[in-house]
Parts: C-alpha cells; sequence; structure tokens
C-alpha cells in the first residue's frame, strides 16, 4: 500500500484526496492507497475527514509525512516556501515530493534550495478549479480530463516522474510535462490575466456611484466574467506575486488592446471594430470547437436547445370567438 500525504487541505487537497480514495486499486497505477492529511487549522483537517477526502487525520508536519512515499503540497503558493523549509528534516530518504500550486518558476527554485538532495522534487499544477474555497467546495471529479501540469529536470529520477504521473492518471487528469518558465509565461495569459480582468471589471463597476442602480441591472455577461473575483483572495494574492515577469507582459498586451480600442471607438471606425470583433470571434470559436477541458456532463451544455418562451402580449390577447 502506498502512502500519500497532502498538506493544506483546501479546494485542490481536499478534492484530490476524495478523487484518490474514490480511485478502484485494480485499475489505479498506485494501487491500493492510504491518504493522510494535515492542514494548520485543524477544524479544516476534520472537515475534509468529513467529506471522505483522508484516511486519517495528521496532527504535525512531522506525523502527517512518516512513512509516506509521495507528500502533495497543497497550500496557498508563498506558504510553499516555508513548509519546503520545515518539512525538510522530517522527510524520510526517497520521498517523493510534488505540489499543486498556480505557479512553478519559483517554487521548483525553493524545492531544489530547500528540500534534502535524498528526495525527489516534481512540480505540478492540475488546470482545474472553482470559485468556491474550502473543503466544503471539494469535489472528486475536479481533475477528471484535465490538464494536469507536470516540471521536472534532467536531473528528477526517472521513478519520481512515474510516480506522480500515476498520481495524476489516478485522478483521471492528463499529464503535460513543461518548463517551468514557460508554465508561468502561459498560464499568465489564460489564467492569471483573467483573474485580473475579472477583478477589474468588480472594481471600477462597484466603485461606481452608481452600482447601486447597476447592480440589478447586471446579468449573465457581468456574472460570467466577474466570476473569478469571488476566489480565495489569499490564494490569489500569492497567484499574482509570484509570477510578476508573465503576468506583467500579459497586461501590457491588453492595456495597449483597450488603447487602441478606445481609439477606434471614439472615431466610430467600423470597419476596424468589425475586425476586431470578428478575429475574436473566430478564435474563440476554434477553441471550443476542440472541447478543451471538458469534463464529464458537460457536453450536454454546449449545444443547449432554444426553448421558446410565449410572447406577454400573445398571452394576454383575448381570444375572438368564432
Amino acid at each position: 500500500m502506498i502512502r500519500i500525504a497532502i498538506i493544506g487541505m483546501g479546494l485542490i487537497g481536499t478534492s484530490l484526496g476524495m478523487a484518490l480514495r474514490n480511485a478502484d486499486p485494480k485499475e489505479s497505477p498506485l494501487g491500493s492507497l492510504e491518504v493522510i492529511g494535515f492542514d494548520r487549522e485543524p477544524r479544516v483537517t476534520r472537515e475534509a475527514r468529513g467529506r471522505l477526502a483522508i484516511d486519517r487525520e495528521a496532527r504535525t508536519l512531522a506525523d502527517a509525512v512518516r512513512e509516506a512515499q509521495i507528500v502533495v503540497i497543497a497550500t496557498p503558493v508563498r506558504a510553499i516556501k516555508d513548509v519546503f523549509r520545515d518539512l525538510a528534516s522530517h522527510l524520510p530518504a526517497g520521498t517523493i515530493v510534488t505540489d499543486v500550486a498556480s505557479t512553478k518558476a519559483l517554487v521548483c527554485q525553493w524545492a531544489a534550495d530547500l528540500l534534502p538532495a535524498t528526495v525527489a522534487f516534481v512540480g505540478g499544477h492540475p488546470m482545474a478549479g472553482r470559485e468556491q474555497s474550502g473543503p466544503g467546495a471539494a469535489d472528486p471529479d475536479l481533475f477528471r480530463n484535465a490538464i494536469y501540469c507536470l516540471t521536472a529536470t534532467s536531473t528528477t529520477p526517472a521513478h519520481a516522474v512515474e510516480a506522480v504521473e500515476s498520481l495524476v492518471r489516478t485522478v483521471g487528469a492528463k499529464p503535460y510535462y513543461i518548463d517551468p518558465e514557460e508554465h508561468d509565461a502561459y498560464v499568465a495569459g489564460i489564467s492569471h490575466l483573467p483573474l485580473l480582468l475579472s477583478v477589474g471589471l468588480v472594481t471600477a463597476t462597484g466603485n461606481s456611484p452608481a452600482w447601486k442602480e447597476m447592480a440589478p441591472l447586471a446579468a449573465t455577461g457581468f456574472r460570467d466574467v466577474s466570476r473569478l473575483a469571488s476566489g480565495d483572495p489569499q490564494m490569489q494574492r500569492d497567484i499574482l506575486l509570484t509570477n510578476p515577469h508573465g503576468l506583467t507582459r500579459w497586461i501590457d498586451e491588453l492595456i495597449r488592446f483597450l488603447v487602441t480600442a478606445r481609439e477606434q471607438i471614439a472615431a466610430s471606425d467600423v470597419a476596424a471594430i468589425e475586425q476586431m470583433l470578428e478575429q475574436a470571434k473566430a478564435t474563440r470559436d476554434a477553441w471550443l470547437a476542440s472541447k478543451p477541458h471538458l469534463r464529464p456532463g458537460e457536453a450536454e451544455f454546449t449545444n443547449l436547445p432554444t426553448v421558446e418562451r410565449p410572447s406577454l402580449i400573445e398571452f394576454r390577447r383575448p381570444k375572438r370567438e368564432k
């Protein structure tokens, strides 16, 4: 039996534990598992246990990793550095350490600097999540069919890479190997920039003196674009602060776009505005056609039939007598 310790029982850590414990040992490449959970808040660990995400609650970091073959760090990004430092003297030789952080370059550097040479580190980042946080929002299917980024170096032992890939496949995700710096540059555009856009929309409109009058008018468009602003502020703060180079580049790109769009709108440049909108639509339609990260059941919502609703005028029109 393989013992897996999960440090941090928030949304991702608890979802991971649930997915691991739900896996069929006969089909999982890891076989039979025992999942140990630890969080600095005992209440959170108890809640994760209540959701059947772990087999046993650990009271300390040392207790959590004792005799563990695989250790998963699922804390906010900036907390990982301290976790590595605190774990260093407690990790048995041969332990495989991985993480689920949304940024990878700094985390990989911390691992190289702080973890003992007797353990192996493989960086990880599941491209999955939701705006709710905490173990109460966990879902065992959160990773199913999701891309799961893995960062390894030429010196990472092959058996460690195979073990973490087996963990990824056990929870139903798809391993995707990528360089840490390349990972951060890419996710800055497709994950971290959308977060800022969501926060920016809510900030700009919510700070308006007319927000009380605007709020009742906000519908699905505002809801969809503002969704990410409902995420865990601590987790989001750490994501933004640990990827400054990648993110500032995309912020500059967006500023250039907004300035250009403002000029085109002010000048009533019909041709330029139509070209901008058509190009964006074509890019997004092509992306959607590839069905990226499609989860079980989501296909049912991609081509919903149009529901014809009766007109109030037609409904109230009196019927003519024959």
